[in-house]
């Protein structure tokens, strides 16, 4: 260790804060400032990400702490089982913001949008409705207080199965919500694609597909109008019955 960083972990000792704990307590949630799309990701560096996960490990160290104290594993194999631990309780946070942004997706696929651009807000290939989607989750979420939750969660106890089952259970319920949000926009582009096709053949031999296609477009568009309401208050009941 550096003389600096001897310095830090003495002063802090005198403090009475335990730099391990807090350690195994920055382990602990750091799988859910990784992944919970509400904390950032990309729109905050790695270096503010690491200092809000210290943040949150500061509110569960007493939790953490007696752990730290009362075994003689090493510490390193105390901090990847506290990140299996914390693990679940992320899951759970981000599984149903990361369905709000598959939903857009999937509105963008049926009205054939196949862009993608690139958002300093959202991870991955988000789509052009998938954008807007993830920052309304991401909104509910910090409004309805979920952050505490999941403090609370990660303190208390993170999980009281296997944390790969756990995680697991939690994905089965993402994709069950997510096909409680895509399943109104798909039966609506079924129809919209059967009016189409009646239109098109009603008009032959005239060749309509051109202008069929716009239209088709904005009638998904105007789907996503009526539905929003209600995606929003499924999205707001997932988030609320979250960690």
């Amino acid at each position: 260790m550096t003389p600096w960083s001897v310095a830090l972990v003495d002063a802090l000792a005198r403090e009475g804060i335990d730099i391990g704990a807090l350690g195994l307590a920055w382990a602990r949630v750091m799988p859910s400032i990784a992944i919970v799309p509400a904390f950032g990701l990309r729109a905050m560096p790695p270096p503010a990400r690491a200092a809000l996960g210290l943040a949150f490990a500061a509110t569960i160290l007493p939790a953490v702490a007696p752990m730290a104290k009362d075994t003689a594993m090493p510490w390193v194999l105390l901090a990847v089982g506290e990140a299996a631990r914390g693990l679940p309780v992320a899951v759970a946070a981000a599984v149903p913001l990361w369905a709000a942004t598959m939903a857009g997706g999937v509105a963008d696929a049926l009205r054939a949008a196949a862009d993608t651009p690139d958002s300093l807000v959202v991870e991955g290939r988000a789509t052009t409705l998938g954008i807007p989607l993830s920052l309304l989750a991401s909104s509910l979420f910090l409004a309805s207080g979920q952050p505490a939750r999941v403090a609370k969660a990660l303190a208390l106890h993170p999980v009281d199965s296997h944390p790969l089952l756990a995680a697991s259970h939690d994905l089965v319920a993402g994709i069950t919500l997510a096909m409680a949000l895509g399943g109104p926009l798909l039966a609506a582009g079924v129809v919209i694609e059967i009016a189409a096709a009646l239109v098109a053949r009603a008009a032959s031999p005239a060749q309509v597909h051109g202008l069929l296609a716009p239209l088709r477009a904005l009638g998904m568009l105007g789907v996503m109008a009526i539905v929003l309401d209600r995606l929003a208050a499924v999205l707001s009941r997932a988030i609320a019955s979250g960690p």
